[in-house]
C-alpha cells in the first residue's frame, strides 16, 4: 500500500499560455492558484503554428522576451513558467505521464485559423480524456455573441469590474527548459524589433504616453515624423498580452487628476482602444474573414494569384512612389508605423496596384511586431473596399507626402537616393511632372500610372457596389458587424477629431456618388 502511494502521480492544474503573455489581470491564473493544487504554468512553442504566412521572426522575437519576462516575475510568485515545444496534444499526453491533471486554465484566443482549429482539437483531446479545460473571456472580446446590440454594453460592463492581482502559486517540481528554439523562419529578412517584449516595457510605454509624449496625440497621430512619440506605441503589448485592455482603463481612471490636461488625447486614446476590440469582435464572430472577402460580390475581383513584379515592389520599398516607399521601409526596419499609413499602404496594394488583399496583407502581418489577427483582417479588407458596408477610401501617397512629410524628412531619411534632390522635386517624383533623366537619379520610375490606376480600381469596384443584391447583403453585414458606436460612450465620431491639413479629393464615381482618396484615423495606438 506504501509502494502504490509512492507511485502516485502528482495532481496539478495546467495554466496554458498562448497571446495573454501577463501574470496580473489573469483570469485563468488566478483561478488555477485558488485551489489545493499546485500550477504549471505552461507555454508550448508549436513549430507547425511558426510555420504559418502570417508568421515571422519578428513575432517570435517579442514572444520570447515576453516569454523571459513572464518566466521571472512568475518564479517570484512561486512557481516559474514551464517551456516545452511540439504539437500541444502531443505535449499534454506526455505531461499526464508524469503529472494527473486536474484542470488546463486558458483564455479564449481571436487568433489566426490556424489557432482556431487547434484550440477545437485541445477541447476535444481534454473532453476525450475527461481533463477540464476551462477557457475564460479574453478581454472584452465575447465568444458566441449573438446580438452585436449589447456587445458595447457588455464590454463596459467587463471594463468596470476590478482588476485581477497577481496571486501565489503553489509550486512543483518540474523540470525548467530554456526558452529558444532553432527553427528558422521561412523567407524572414527583418529580424530586429524597435519594442522589446514583457509587461514592464509595456507599462513604461503607457506612463510615458501619459507622463506627456501623448500630449498631441490627436494632432500628431497621423504624421509618420511625429507618430512614433505621440502615439502610445502599447499596441505590441496589447498583440501579445502583456498588458490588459482592462487594466489600462483601470489605470487611465485612477490617474485622471493627473492627467486631467490631456483630456482630448485621452479620450482619442480610449476611443481607440475600442475600434481595437470592435474589430478583434469581428473577427471573433467570423473568422472566414481572414480569408474570405466579408462581401462575397468582392470575391475574384483581383486576380487570386498576384503580379509578383508589383507585389515585389511594394513589399521592398521600391514602387517609385517617394513617402510610400519610405513608410514601407521604415515599417521593415522598426516593425511598427501609425495607422493612417498602414491605412495607406495597404490601400495602394489593393486599389493603384490592384493586388489582392490576402497577399500584401500576409506580407504586412509579418512585418507588423504587433500583429493580431482580430485587428489585422478586418482592417485590410476595410482598407481594400471588400467589406461592402465602408466607404471606398484610397490613398494618394503623393498628397499624402506633402501633409504628412511637408519639409520631405522622412523621405530623405528612408528614401536616401533622394538626399540630392530639393523638397519640391521629391514631392515631384511619381507625378507627371516627374523626369528621372532630369533628376538625375537611380530611384525607379513609378510602377503604375498613379491617376489611370486609381480611375480604373475605382470602376471595379464600384461596378460590383451597383450590382443586384449588393446592398441587401450588405445590409445583413452592418448588421452581425456594424459597429453601434452611439451605445458606448467611448468611441469618438471622426468628425470631432482633430486633424492635420486635409487631403481630401473628393471625385464623382460614374454613378454620380463620391469617393475620397483619403482614410480616417480610427485605431491608431
Amino acid at each position: 500500500m506504501t509502494g502504490e502511494l509512492s507511485r502516485k502521480k502528482p495532481i496539478v492544474n495546467i495554466v496554458w499560455f498562448k497571446k495573454d503573455l501577463r501574470s496580473s489581470d489573469h483570469k485563468p491564473l488566478s483561478e488555477a492558484a485558488s485551489n489545493e493544487y499546485p500550477v504549471l504554468p505552461l507555454y508550448v512553442f508549436e513549430p507547425d503554428y511558426w510555420e504559418q504566412k502570417d508568421t515571422s521572426q519578428r513575432h517570435w522575437e517579442f514572444t520570447k522576451q515576453s516569454l523571459e519576462s513572464l518566466r521571472q516575475d512568475l518564479g517570484v510568485m512561486g512557481q516559474a513558467l514551464v517551456f516545452l515545444q511540439g504539437n500541444i496534444l502531443e505535449v499534454f499526453d506526455q505531461l499526464l505521464k508524469t503529472f494527473e491533471i486536474n484542470a488546463i486554465y486558458a483564455h479564449q484566443e481571436t487568433g489566426n485559423a490556424w489557432t482556431y482549429a487547434r484550440d477545437i482539437s485541445v477541447r476535444s483531446w481534454a473532453r476525450l480524456r475527461g481533463i477540464k479545460l476551462i477557457e475564460h473571456q479574453n478581454n472584452t472580446i465575447i465568444r458566441g455573441l449573438t446580438n452585436r446590440d449589447i456587445w458595447s454594453t457588455e464590454r463596459d460592463n467587463f471594463l468596470s469590474k476590478p482588476t485581477l492581482k497577481k496571486p501565489y502559486i503553489r509550486p512543483i517540481d518540474a523540470e525548467l527548459c530554456e526558452i529558444s528554439t532553432k527553427m528558422k523562419f521561412k523567407g524572414s529578412t527583418v529580424l530586429k524589433n524597435k519594442q522589446i517584449g514583457g509587461s514592464e516595457n509595456g507599462w513604461r510605454y503607457l506612463e510615458s504616453f501619459l507622463e506627456g509624449r501623448g500630449n498631441h496625440y490627436r494632432v500628431e497621430m497621423s504624421s509618420p515624423v511625429l507618430a512614433e512619440r505621440a502615439c502610445s506605441r502599447i499596441s505590441p503589448y496589447l498583440a501579445y498580452g502583456n498588458l490588459s485592455v482592462r487594466e489600462i482603463f483601470q489605470f487611465l481612471h485612477e490617474n485622471h487628476p493627473k492627467i486631467k490636461q490631456m483630456s482630448p488625447s485621452i479620450k482619442s486614446f480610449k476611443s481607440r482602444l475600442a475600434w481595437k476590440d470592435h474589430f478583434s469582435q469581428k473577427l471573433e464572430d467570423d473568422f472566414s474573414i481572414e480569408t474570405k472577402c466579408l462581401h462575397k460580390s468582392f470575391e475574384n475581383l483581383r486576380p487570386l494569384v498576384p503580379d509578383h513584379i508589383l507585389l515585389s515592389a511594394w513589399e521592398n520599398g521600391e514602387t517609385g512612389f517617394p513617402f510610400l516607399d519610405a513608410c514601407m521601409r521604415y515599417l521593415r526596419a522598426t516593425g511598427w508605423i501609425n495607422f493612417r499609413m498602414r491605412a495607406m499602404l495597404m490601400s495602394f496594394a489593393s486599389y493603384h496596384l490592384w493586388l489582392d488583399w490576402r497577399a500584401s496583407g500576409q506580407i504586412l502581418a509579418k512585418f507588423f511586431t504587433d500583429y493580431d489577427p482580430g485587428i489585422h483582417w478586418p482592417q485590410v479588407q476595410m482598407q481594400s473596399g471588400t467589406t461592402g458596408i465602408n466607404t471606398v477610401r484610397m490613398y494618394n501617397p503623393i498628397k499624402q507626402g506633402i501633409d504628412q512629410d511637408p519639409n520631405a524628412t522622412f523621405i530623405r531619411k528612408w528614401v536616401p537616393e533622394l538626399g540630392h534632390l530639393s523638397t519640391a522635386e521629391i514631392h515631384k517624383v511619381g507625378t507627371e511632372n516627374f523626369n528621372a533623366v532630369n533628376f538625375e537619379t537611380h530611384y525607379p520610375r513609378p510602377v503604375v500610372d498613379l491617376a489611370k490606376a486609381g480611375r480604373e480600381a475605382r470602376e471595379k469596384v464600384w461596378a460590383v457596389r451597383r450590382l443586384h443584391g449588393f446592398k441587401s447583403q450588405a445590409k445583413q453585414i452592418v448588421k452581425k458587424h456594424g459597429s453601434r458606436q452611439n451605445r458606448s460612450k467611448d468611441f469618438v465620431n471622426d468628425r470631432l477629431e482633430i486633424k492635420p491639413k486635409a487631403s481630401v479629393n473628393i471625385q464623382k464615381n460614374s454613378d454620380g456618388k463620391n469617393a475620397k482618396e483619403i482614410g480616417s484615423t480610427k485605431k491608431n495606438m
